[in-house]
């Protein structure tokens, strides 16, 4: 098989849309990007973040974050964070974003979104490739709201979550 048709076997895997949220001293960003969970107890999350992006550079120098995981009615939030870099316009003003504050981090939190959870970076390492950070972080807080669904990335498409499975 070709190493681009490999390529496509990570598409296959369902993923959350997530909009990672930093800040450093007085420069906030966001980015599109998706998070899963590595550990309930502690609870840990990770985040892969190009080393080009300007978000990457706040986690860096504030070692927190926030996952702010979308709700599958604000898919516009997810083309507006990742189609824009943030290097050149402050996304949240430009886009006319809501937040809240955090209670136990700087990050800027998404309003309105399916659940909030604030991290801290536990530890980091380098991609093979060299050019994406992964980010272990755990949760010191979150909130959810209830009556909301999460959006789902799926082979290079946007999905709403459906029915709960009877088991």
């Amino acid at each position: 098989m070709s190493e681009k048709t490999l390529a496509k076997a990570a598409l296959q895997l369902p993923c959350s849309v997530v909009i990672v949220s930093a800040r450093a001293g007085d420069r906030q960003g966001a980015m599109t990007a998706t998070a899963m969970y590595v550990s309930q107890v502690p609870p840990i999350l990770v985040v892969s973040i190009s080393k080009t992006f300007a978000t990457h550079e706040l986690i860096e120098k504030s070692k927190e974050f926030a996952v702010n995981v979308i709700a599958d009615a604000q898919l516009d939030l997810s083309k507006k964070f990742g189609a824009t870099h943030g290097y050149e316009v402050d996304k949240f003003q430009e886009f006319g974003i809501n937040t809240e504050p955090a209670s136990e981090i700087s990050a800027p939190l998404v309003s309105g979104c399916f659940a909030n959870i604030e991290c801290r970076v536990r530890s980091s390492l380098w991609e093979v490739e060299g050019n994406h950070t992964i980010y272990l972080a755990e949760a010191v807080a979150f909130k959810m709201k209830e009556g909301l669904s999460p959006l789902v990335w799926l082979n290079n498409r946007y999905f709403q979550v459906g029915a709960q499975c009877k088991i």
